[in-house]
């Protein structure tokens, strides 16, 4: 059987965060010239990058929030106009801050607004999407960072819900989004024709962590265990210079350091954790790129297969900073 293996590198800016038709047009266009340059194959895989899905909230302000300084201020300048949505984002969620209570109050909305873009993007290109990452609030008031597999259907087939936060960023610390982590026992493995498929949203593709005073899981070991997979997504987005060393000034607990990020994202991210544990075949991850407000990310997107001599790289990004695609076509 023929597959292919796309990852769409989705470049943003306030242009394409404008509206939400705006955005919907983004996603769609980019979905088509990848899938075009794919072409004819028995079974697709489309991966979308991680946080793609946040950024929904912003396109779904009102034109007002456009004018904020941070995607912060721009949520809580739309959260403002609601203020009955946020009430009930009080009640639902489980802590109080008031951060999370906009999230809460907004994070239903743009739930909605990604399946509506995926779903029909699905059935439109007979095929298995993983859309990205987006804020979801769940029944029992955690927010996650979730990222939805649809089927060549339509329908939604698995939800994954991330289990390592990103230090500073998505966990208790102050200014960080205070999200809750998955679970491990409920991370879901899909099987398709194309084998068996797992998300490992971004940090949780690592087998080391970024500091030494968080907790964190290698994922890599906890997916062998279950039997592997044929396909590992990796939606990710990188929010510090590609080029630049690593670690950070930002993380100020200790860690490895490395000429630059990415060479730490090779030697400690997916292609790393599939060099130690070979879980998967095949591994596809997907960067967001591009600015916004407050917000900048980069980084190279590539299609791994592992094999008897080690990782080899099917088709990498050419570039760090700007958007486009890559696909790898392989046997089944």
């Amino acid at each position: 059987m023929k597959a292919a293996l796309i990852a769409v590198q989705l470049e943003v800016d306030a242009a394409v965060l404008a509206t939400a038709e705006a955005y919907r047009r983004h996603l769609d266009e980019s979905a088509v010239r990848a899938v075009t340059a794919a072409g004819a194959a028995d079974v697709r895989l489309v991966v979308f990058p991680e946080i793609s899905g946040h950024l929904a909230l912003l396109a779904l302000a009102p034109p007002q929030a456009h004018r904020a300084k941070s995607l912060g201020a721009a949520l809580a300048a739309a959260a403002v106009r609601r203020p009955l949505d946020v009430l009930r984002g009080v009640v639902s969620a489980r802590t109080l801050h008031p951060r999370h209570a906009v999230l809460a109050a907004l994070a239903p909305d743009g739930e909605r607004f990604w399946r509506s873009v995926f779903g029909p993007l699905a059935r439109r290109h007979a095929a298995y999407i993983v859309a990205g990452s987006h804020l979801r609030l769940s029944a029992s008031g955690d927010l996650t960072n979730a990222s939805l597999l649809f089927a060549p259907d339509g329908r939604c087939v698995a939800i994954t819900d991330k289990v390592n936060l990103v230090p500073g960023l998505e966990d208790a610390a102050p200014k960080a989004l205070g999200l809750a982590r998955g679970e491990l026992d409920r991370l879901p493995i899909t099987d398709t024709p194309l084998g068996r498929i797992a998300t490992l949203i971004c940090y949780d593709g690592f087998h080391t962590p970024h500091t030494s005073v968080e907790r964190f899981v290698p994922m890599g070991p906890v997916l062998e265990a279950r039997g592997g997979v044929a396909v590992v997504a990796n939606p990710a987005a990188n929010p510090w210079p590609w080029t630049g060393p690593w670690p950070p000034s930002s993380l100020d607990a200790p860690a490895h350091h490395y000429a630059t990020r990415a060479e730490q994202w090779q030697r400690e991210g997916l292609p790393g954790s599939l060099a130690r544990s070979p879980f998967a075949r095949w591994g596809v991850t997907a960067h967001l790129v591009g600015n916004v407000l407050d917000l900048s990310f980069d980084g190279v997107s590539e299609i791994l297969e592992t094999g008897p001599e080690g990782i080899h790289v099917l088709a990498r990004a050419p570039w760090p900073d700007r958007g486009g695609h890559i696909v790898a076509t392989v046997t089944c």
